[in-house]
């Protein structure tokens, strides 16, 4: 008995932390997105679009980085 509930516990443990990690991603993500959409709502400057996007980029990017840590 102790040997089933040890196994349940050691599964449920192993999926818990990715889904965890993985519904961080997905916040993070969602946060990215509208914090872009809020930055270039009324700009026009082509300048300030370029820097937007390329912080936008960093941040995908750290993103992509820990999606590819929790799959490991």
């Amino acid at each position: 008995m102790g040997v089933t509930f040890g196994y349940l516990s050691l599964c449920t443990a192993l999926i818990a932390a990715p889904c965890t990690q993985l519904q961080k991603l997905m916040a993070a993500i969602l946060d990215i997105r509208q914090q872009h959409i809020t930055s270039h709502h009324g700009q026009k400057d082509e300048h300030v679009h370029t820097i937007a996007n390329s912080e936008l980029q960093s941040k995908l990017n750290a993103c992509i980085q820990h999606h590819q840590e929790v799959m490991e």
